[in-house]
């Protein structure tokens, strides 16, 4: 029988448990896909926290991405075949050995992709890409500050603006996590660790700023963001890793609360007088938007053919293992994605 990793309850990885479970068939539009990956994603801990509006309630299943073969077609399914190797997005429930979906949401897999780099690119490179490509619509000549550059969404990130030609300044916790992202074009890297970020960006960019800041922080670190942009320039918030408390407590709760109220107030007024842009991106919420998801993914999958898009895998976690898998994502040390294999 296929297997799946759910939560019975909210609360810390040791929440997450592996469970058997029947599968229902495919409908006339859906197909079955044998997993070989899903990916794992901070938004999945977050749901598992229970503070992810959008996830489901205990007992909940989640996971945004699967790569893997078909299994099985619906009746009017004439893009994929029994035996295809492809990618998928999911809403919720890709922490399984066996999912069906739409044939919307799926893709095939180029011959000259793995089945790891293939789990590892549709939630981080859609977000990047829908933030750069279609919130920013950055330019040649701009310059970009990604935050948590070495994550899944950094890497993304960080590859499609140097393709774009932009100047890139990025944070992490590590110079060797700034290495890796160096290794990919980094031009700038501030270790926030042990440099204030805002003053960094601001010193080398002569307090001129930078175009597009791409925020993952939330909290303070999104209002030192928006201080770091130029006359006219764009921050896109992608998450808020600042906010979301770490534990369901008094004390997590507190510093949540502590956070937002260091995150400022964008009032109209504001705006107008700093002349910059805020905007959010939440993916999951362009899901049902297929045309759009396909044209996203066909020019990523593009991307890769020419060398461009290149996944970096830090871990490959078991389903047994999976909340090792959660307490490594969470212990912010990741240098890439993180990928479970059933």
């Amino acid at each position: 029988m296929p297997r799946r990793i759910i939560y019975r309850r909210y609360g810390e990885p040791s929440v997450l448990a592996v469970e058997t479970f029947s599968n229902a068939a495919p409908t006339a539009h859906q197909l079955t896909i044998d997993v070989a990956f899903s990916g794992i994603n901070f938004g999945d801990c977050i749901a598992r926290r229970g503070f992810y509006s959008s996830a489901p309630k205990p007992p909940g299943c989640v996971g945004f991405e699967v790569s893997g073969t078909v299994s099985a077609v619906g009746s009017s399914v004439t893009t994929f075949k029994v035996g295809d190797r492809v990618l998928a997005v999911t809403r919720f429930g890709g922490y399984s050995s066996e999912v069906v979906v739409d044939a919307a949401y799926v893709s095939p897999i180029p011959n000259n992709m793995s089945f790891e780099d293939a789990a590892a690119i549709p939630a981080v490179y859609l977000t990047a890409w829908h933030s750069l490509y279609e919130i920013a619509r950055a330019r040649k000549g701009e310059s970009i500050l990604i935050q948590a550059v070495a994550g899944g969404v950094g890497i993304a990130a960080l590859q499609l603006a140097k393709s774009l030609g932009l100047t890139t300044y990025g944070t992490a916790s590590s110079d060797e996590k700034l290495e890796v992202a160096k290794s990919f074009g980094l031009d700038h890297g501030i270790n926030y660790a042990r440099d204030e970020f805002k003053s960094k960006v601001l010193d080398l960019t002569q307090n001129d700023g930078v175009d597009i800041v791409l925020d993952s922080l939330g909290g303070e670190g999104f209002k030192k963001g928006y201080e770091c942009l130029a006359r006219g320039g764009k921050i896109i918030t992608i998450g808020a890793a600042q906010v979301a408390p770490a534990h369901r407590n008094l004390r997590g709760f507190a510093t949540a609360a502590k956070e937002m109220v260091l995150g400022g107030i964008y009032q109209p007024l504001k705006l107008i007088q700093d002349n910059r842009t805020v905007s959010g991106v939440q993916i999951l919420y362009w899901w049902d938007k297929t045309e759009h998801l396909s044209r996203g993914m066909r020019e990523i999958l593009a991307l890769y053919k020419r060398g461009i898009v290149r996944p970096v895998i830090d871990s490959i976690f078991t389903f047994d293992d999976v909340q090792a898998a959660h307490a490594r994502l969470e212990s912010r040390v990741t240098k890439g994605k993180l990928l479970l294999r059933p």
